[in-house]
């Protein structure tokens, strides 16, 4: 079964090398990498024309600066469609040898004809790939398109995804990909509308932490509360436009049920009637008790 790993670069001179030997030191090697690089300054370019020199897999081209998100929706619009299956890869991480072998066994043990998406949890690691202190535990329970509605559980870098959801993507891509808060929730929200998503608890990836991160992680409780208060005073609004495109991008194709829970949500931005109905539903929801609790009280606040 084949498998195409669609990796955006962005001068990531001082980590690629550690992430492109980690790619082919896979356990599973029925792959190819398609590296788009995002207007990189640095050396980046350089190092990826070497490696295309050393491994045919592995092919890139380069265009101008348009951001994490943007970069990762091109790489889907150049993707083979003649592969099996289809993942996501940063720049600066370091793929452990069983990562896809993983990830693909369990696609193939929910062999589908509908979508179905693969994610898993990850080790957080420092610069130097040692693995750091982590007090924020990941809960992840029931992935389902209301809790993918108000929260993205998928960390791209971990996804892995079969042909069935590559094509719905590629035929429904979004007008506005600005309203996109990240392009791997996008994809969590898309498998869990039409499909099916597996979450592995284990973690093959070493997710480094650095003061370059587009985004980190949460590894501290203070860290986490400092977030969250930010998240109260900051104007909000990304998750209702996210949601508003979502449904003027697939609407049509979408369940009755979908629908409905997409529409209750985006009635609580301007209705505090429709806030009160939201709060008592058990199908809109974050995954940890404290998230969620900190999603209602966003949600009441009108900052979604």
């Amino acid at each position: 079964m084949s498998l195409q790993i669609l990796l955006s670069t962005y001068n990531g001179e001082k980590y690629i090398r550690t992430q492109l030997d980690s790619l082919l030191a896979q356990t599973y090697q029925d792959f190819k990498v398609l590296i788009r690089d995002d207007g990189s300054m640095d050396k980046t370019p350089e190092i990826l024309e070497e490696y295309t020199h050393q491994d045919p897999r592995i092919v890139w081209y380069g265009c101008e600066n348009i951001g994490v998100v943007y970069s990762f929706f091109d790489l889907m619009k150049h993707a083979d469609m003649t592969c099996d299956y289809f993942a996501f890869s940063d720049q600066d991480d370091e793929w452990l040898p069983e990562k896809l072998e993983k990830a693909v066994k369990m696609l193939q043990t929910n062999n589908s004809d509908d979508p179905v998406l693969y994610c898993s949890d990850k080790i957080i690691v420092n610069e130097d790939l040692m693995p750091m202190d982590v007090h924020v535990r990941r809960d992840i329970r029931r992935p389902s398109f209301g809790n993918a509605l108000v929260q993205g559980i998928c960390t791209g870098c971990t996804a892995v995804w079969n042909q069935k959801l590559m094509e719905t993507l590629i035929k429904h891509m979004p007008n506005h990909i600005e309203n996109i808060v990240m392009h791997d929730w996008w994809l969590y929200m898309t498998a869990s509308c039409f499909g099916k998503v597996c979450y592995d608890k284990g973690a093959y990836i070493r997710y480094r932490q650095h003061q370059n991160n587009k985004l980190g992680a949460m590894i501290t409780k203070r860290q986490l509360f400092f977030y969250r208060l930010k998240q109260l005073s900051e104007p909000r609004g990304l998750i209702y436009r996210q949601v508003k495109e979502f449904v003027a991008t697939f609407g049509k194709e979408m369940s009755k049920e979908n629908v409905a829970l997409a529409t209750d949500l985006l009635k609580a931005e301007k209705s505090v009637f429709s806030r009160i109905k939201i709060l008592k539903s058990k199908d809109i929801f974050r995954h940890k008790i404290d998230d969620n609790l900190v999603f209602r009280i966003i949600l009441m606040l009108g900052k979604l």
